[in-house]
C-alpha cells in the first residue's frame, strides 16, 4: 500500500475513472505552485499558479498498476491559461497573447503513466518519471518529466522540472522594438505539489 499511496502523489489533477482497481483520495494543499520561466536576451521571467488557484479540493483517484508503472484511466487536468501571474506584466501579456488565451483558455495536461522507484527504506521518498501529454493551442505533444516525492505520514511533497521550447506546439518566439527584444523558444515548467493521500481505509470513513 505504501508504494501504491507513493505512486498516486501526482495524481491530484486526475478525474476519476470508473474502470481503475484501486482508490486513493488526494487533497492538493495550498502551499503548492506551478512556474513557467521563461527569458529574453535582456531579461529573465516568471509566470506562476499558486496553490489558491491549482486547489481543486478532494478527488477520488482510480489507478491500475502493471508492469512497476501505474496506469491512470480517463484523466485530464485543465490549467486555466488567464489564471497566471508575474511581476513582468509585459511578459505575463506576451504569454496570454502566444497561447491565443482568448481562444484556448486552458493547457490540458493527461499522465499516461507513472514510472518511479523508493529510495528509502520507509518507503517515503521516491525518484522517477512521469509520461505526460500536454496540449497548448490544440497541439499535443507528450514528454518524460522527472519527478522526485518526498513523504512526511499522509503528506507528500512532489517536484519536477522539464525544460522544453514552445515550437513544439508550433508557436513562434516574440521579438519587441524591431527585433531587438528576442525572446527564447526555451521554457522550464517547474511544479511544487503539496498532497494529502488516505487509504481506501480511510475512503470508507468518509
Amino acid at each position: 500500500m505504501k508504494r501504491l499511496i507513493g505512486l498516486l502523489v501526482l495524481s491530484f489533477i486526475i478525474i476519476p475513472s470508473a474502470l481503475a482497481q484501486n482508490l486513493v483520495s488526494v487533497e492538493l494543499l495550498k502551499n503548492s505552485s506551478l512556474t513557467i520561466s521563461g527569458s529574453t536576451n535582456v531579461v529573465s521571467f516568471k509566470l506562476f499558479q499558486d496553490g489558491d488557484k491549482l486547489t481543486r479540493g478532494k478527488s477520488t483517484i482510480e489507478a491500475t498498476e502493471s508492469q512497476n508503472k501505474l496506469f491512470l484511466s480517463q484523466n485530464l487536468l485543465f490549467v486555466a491559461v488567464k489564471n497566471f501571474s508575474s511581476y513582468n506584466k509585459m511578459a505575463l501579456n506576451d504569454f496570454l497573447q502566444l497561447l491565443k488565451a482568448d481562444t484556448y483558455p486552458t493547457l490540458q495536461v493527461r499522465i499516461n503513466y507513472l514510472d518511479i522507484q523508493p529510495i528509502s527504506e520507509k518507503g517515503q521518498s521516491y525518484n522517477g518519471n512521469a509520461l505526460v501529454s500536454i496540449t497548448i493551442t490544440g497541439i499535443t505533444r507528450y514528454y518524460s518529466i522527472p519527478i522526485s516525492i518526498k513523504g512526511n505520514g499522509n503528506q507528500y511533497v512532489v517536484d519536477g522540472k522539464k525544460k522544453m521550447t514552445i515550437r513544439d506546439f508550433g508557436l513562434t518566439p516574440q521579438s519587441r522594438m524591431m527585433g531587438m527584444i528576442k525572446v527564447s523558444e526555451w521554457i522550464d515548467i517547474d511544479f511544487h505539489m503539496i498532497c494529502k493521500i488516505s487509504s481506501p481505509d480511510d475512503l470508507a470513513k468518509l
